[in-house]
């Protein structure tokens, strides 16, 4: 028997770790933990940091150099120029990444043949394959006569799938090319297909210097001597960019330069992958069904912790020794997981044990004790479900003289009588009724229903309850009385119950069998149905205005545009938030007037301004779907003379998230006609990058939930990345909320170009912001 239990414990300390390396397994495979990875290996990378050779250099064609060609593509002239400049220098070898696959002017064309013929061979073109759109792939090399005088080179880079880039392909053997690396060290051995980079090596070391400099400025000629230089893009606007471990987003030469540096220290990668880490964590298996039950989780979280920095210093030694590298992120997540494992296994009957508390608690929260019935925050439940879903009713019986048998008889027959009760409900009902006190049962339906069918359910109710109840060798008869209330989907359950004990009061108080709540509307339906008819007749009585919210120049201060707001003062209700009338505006369908109103009374009122800044308008989404918002603009600013080109208006992510060909199609005829479009409100509903690089949009506008909390550091990561994908396509950004000098220079400073908020004022009139006597002064 002894025997026996010790294999079965054994077996059961192998499941857990088991279990736990099979889950690791799993994200490893499904690329969950591959963010774990990078990081780890990018700190390896810091840590085994080196120089670069020395020996290379960057002649980056960077936003300087475009802008004093002022050109792009570059006449080939230049490219000569280039070339022959180093030349003079003295430089070993070149290497121009850059697409010379088609001719281009025949004068452009025959001056860098010449340079070509004049450096003498020692210069590489390059050479790239380019998937088709039917799926073809495609070798683009350098005309003929450029090959004549020098070598193709592959500038092609490898993906992992995880966005990052970790190597380049070593050539195509197939048409007889090289990689760029494999034709700069042409002495070191290559065994694989692939160049995996060696990230150790700092690439901020390689020396880098603009062709403008080159070309028109001042540099040092020693740097040039004897070096292989790759000419290559590094401006934003050429888009040649590769995110890499340690570095972040490089230019595509640096890339070149990097498997360069790698071949030059003989370091190529090798990547081990999973397999070091999974035979660590077979053997820390064994050990733990061998220790298992004579190691608590304190000592075994140490052994844990220590065998994750052990691993992770051996990682290190073989990248830095031996130019391996390994995935480690799944062993640790195994050996946090064994620690949970324990943990959870120790505390099993802790929790076995307030789970059944718990479940206990939970009963007696939706259920009566005594009968089994469901409990009055049930029904309250139950009622909120029915009328989320449409109308309801509920229903009251009172169990007439079951107090005075407890007290005469005791609790124990009382509580008997109750039970029965409650039995006799559920079967009639076919559903568990509610005790919502001690002789008051409830019940609930999920639609109103219709007085005949109330009278004949009662009754029915009654008939059952009335008859005698034999409890211990007792005869007790109950006198019942009902009360009713039935409410729609605009109700509140609560409501709709103390209405109902509303009316079982007046039954009691009255001596009534039945009694059926009758009063008036509640205040709330009554105060939404007092908007709604103030609200349809709010435009033709006046009662809308507008107010102006400045937009401010964040680097000069300058007022460059308003936002309009509309508002309302109701001859009725007074001053009413636009949170409480726009909502019902547009569930009535009575945006589409209001939003033209609005859009006419702004420009109308900015076309009269002795001032040409922008005016932005919001448009609801309902306005946009239900409206020709084409002809609704050209009306607008033909009625108002105000120019297209200073218009702004404003939408909401709602309105782009379905990609509906129409919409697009109407935001391209407002473009056309020279109208701004703006997202409102960015980040705050269902922005998606796949959409928004093909939308029509030429405004971002930062929530102010992002802005307000600055200088907090997770907003300010989201606000720069805002800003940074904003310029990247070549959007402008406007910040909303902003309520101090320090939010304002820091936007500023991040590249924002208008700022709204508090700071530069509240939605003021005309007058407050000066536009009124500019107005005045042009009539």
């Amino acid at each position: 028997m002894h025997a026996a239990g010790s294999g079965t414990s054994s077996f059961s300390a192998l499941v857990s770790p088991t279990v736990a390396l099979l889950i690791a397994l799993i994200l490893a495979w499904a690329g969950v933990l591959a963010p774990l990875d990078q990081a780890l290996q990018e700190m390896r990378f810091e840590a085994s940091d080196r120089p670069a050779s020395g020996e290379t250099l960057f002649v980056e064609i960077d936003s300087k150099s475009l802008q004093d060609v002022g050109v792009w593509p570059w006449p080939r002239q230049v490219h000569a120029n280039v070339l022959d400049r180093l030349m003079q220098l003295g430089v070993a070898e070149v290497v121009l990444d850059i697409d010379f696959s088609t001719a281009s002017t025949p004068e452009g064309d025959l001056a860098l043949e010449q340079a070509l013929e004049r450096a003498g061979g020692y210069v590489f073109l390059a050479a790239f394959q380019q998937s088709m759109a039917d799926g073809t792939v495609v070798l683009n090399v350098p005309l003929e006569r450029f090959a004549t005088h020098s070598e193709p080179v592959l500038v092609n880079v490898d993906g992992d799938g995880t966005g990052l880039l970790r190597s380049v392909p070593a050539g195509l053997p197939a048409a007889g090319i090289r990689s760029v690396a494999a034709a700069l060290v042409p002495q070191s051995p290559i065994s694989r297909a692939a160049i995996a980079i060696d990230y150790g090596i700092d690439l901020r070391s390689i020396q880098r210097v603009s062709v403008s400099d080159l070309l028109y400025g001042d540099f040092n000629h020693t740097l040039f001597a004897n070096k292989q230089v790759i000419v290559g893009a590094s401006a934003i606007e050429l888009r040649d960019f590769f995110r890499v471990p340690r570095f972040g987003v490089i230019p595509g030469p640096l890339v070149q330069l990097a498997a360069t540096e790698t071949l030059k220290a003989g370091r190529p990668i090798s990547d081990l992958g999973l397999a070091p880490a999974l035979a660590i964590a077979l053997v820390a298996i064994a050990l733990f069904a061998s220790r298992k039950g004579r190691m608590s989780t304190a000592p075994l979280a140490w052994v844990v912790l220590g065998s994750m920095l052990l691993m992770e210093v051996a990682a290190w030694l073989v990248l830095r020794e031996r130019h391996l590298t390994l995935d480690t992120a799944a062993f640790h997540v195994f050996a946090v997981l064994l620690v949970l494992i324990s943990l959870l296994h120790e505390r099993a009957m802790h929790w076995r044990q307030i789970f059944r508390q718990q479940a206990r608690l939970a009963y007696l929260a939706s259920h009566d004790a005594v009968t089994g019935a469901h409990s009055r925050q049930a029904l309250l439940d139950e009622l909120e479900g029915y009328l989320s879903s449409g109308g309801a009713s509920v229903f009251l019986v009172q169990l007439g003289r079951l107090d005075s048998t407890i007290a005469a008889l005791g609790h124990e027959v009382g509580d008997c009588v109750a039970v029965e009760v409650a039995q006799r409900l559920e079967k009639r009902l076919g559903s568990k009724p509610a005790r919502i006190a001690n002789d008051v049962f409830a019940w609930s339906l999920p639609k109103e229903l219709r007085a005949e069918h109330q009278i004949a359910l009662r009754r029915s109710v009654s008939a059952c309850l009335d008859e005698p109840y034999a409890v211990n060798g007792h005869s007790v008869v109950l006198d019942t009385r009902f009360a009713s209330s039935t409410m729609d989907a605009a109700g509140v359950g609560s409501e709709l119950l103390r209405q109902a004990e509303v009316a079982l009061s007046e039954a009691r108080r009255e001596n009534l069998k039945v009694v059926a709540y009758t009063s008036e509307q509640s205040d709330r339906i009554n105060d939404r149905r007092m908007r709604d008819i103030a609200l349809r007749e709010a435009l033709g009585r006046e009662e809308f205005f507008l107010l102006y919210q400045p937009q401010i120049d964040l680097r000069s201060g300058d007022l460059m545009g308003v936002e309009a707001l509309v508002r309302w003062q109701s001859g009725s209700l007074g001053l009413v938030s636009p949170a409480d009338f726009i909502p019902l505006a547009e569930e009535t369908g009575l945006i589409v007037n209001l939003g033209k109103w609005i859009l006419v009374e702004a420009c109308t009122r900015a076309a009269r301004w002795n001032w040409d800044g922008r005016l932005s308008v919001n448009v609801s989404s309902i306005q946009f779907r239900r409206s020709d918002m084409v002809t609704t603009v050209r009306q607008a600013l033909e009625q108002s003379g105000l120019p297209a080109n200073r218009l702004d208006l404003e939408l909401t992510e709602s309105l782009l998230v379905d990609d509906d060909p129409a919409i697009l199609s109407t935001l391209e005829e407002l473009r056309q006609m020279g109208v701004s479009l703006a997202l409102d409100d960015f980040g705050t509903g269902y922005s998606s990058l796949s959409y928004l690089s093909r939308l029509p949009i030429d405004k971002i506008k930062i929530d102010q939930s992002f802005v307000r909390p600055l200088p907090e550091p997770n907003n300010e990561a989201i606000v720069e990345t805002i800003v940074l994908m904003a310029r990247r396509l070549s959007m402008s950004i406007v910040a909303e909320g902003i309520e101090t000098a320090e939010q304002r220079d820091y936007l500023a400073a991040l590249g924002c170009q208008v700022g709204q908020g508090y700071l530069f004022g509240r939605p003021s009139t005309p007058k407050s912001l000066g536009l009124e006597a500019a107005e005045t002064a042009a009539a």
